[in-house]
């Protein structure tokens, strides 16, 4: 599914319905909002498991992001994913997860600036 690009707030939901069914939302796509000066804030959906190349490089007016899912590995995280955003941003983060996830973040392009917390 696409993103608007005049939108400040995106929501990655855990789920969407079409059709009468649901389906689990795993995979944010490479690219996804790459480049986008727009958007201020992400919130990714407690099914994500998987995060493509690039998908917030170059978002740099992107001052918060909220994770809720407890399910990323370093390994399915792409290069660069968080390169580009605002320096001064927030990544909020599941209990318990603050240690990997900082991790993850710091090792996908993000500034030593940026904080990582529950």
């Amino acid at each position: 599914m696409g993103v608007n690009k005049n939108v400040k707030k995106v929501v990655i939901p855990a789920a969407i319905k079409v059709d009468n069914k649901t389906y689990k939302v795993a995979t944010i796509t490479k690219d996804a909002l790459k480049g986008n000066k727009k958007v201020t804030k992400v919130t990714i959906g407690a099914n994500v498991n998987k995060i493509g190349s690039n998908a917030f490089n170059g978002c740099s007016n992107l001052k918060k992001i909220v994770i809720k899912s407890k399910k990323l590995k370093i390994k399915n995280v792409g290069k660069n994913v968080f390169k580009g955003i605002n320096k001064k941003a927030t990544v909020k983060v599941p209990t318990g997860k603050v240690k990997l996830y900082k991790k993850i973040i710091r090792a996908r392009g993000a500034s030593k600036k940026v904080k990582v917390k529950k």
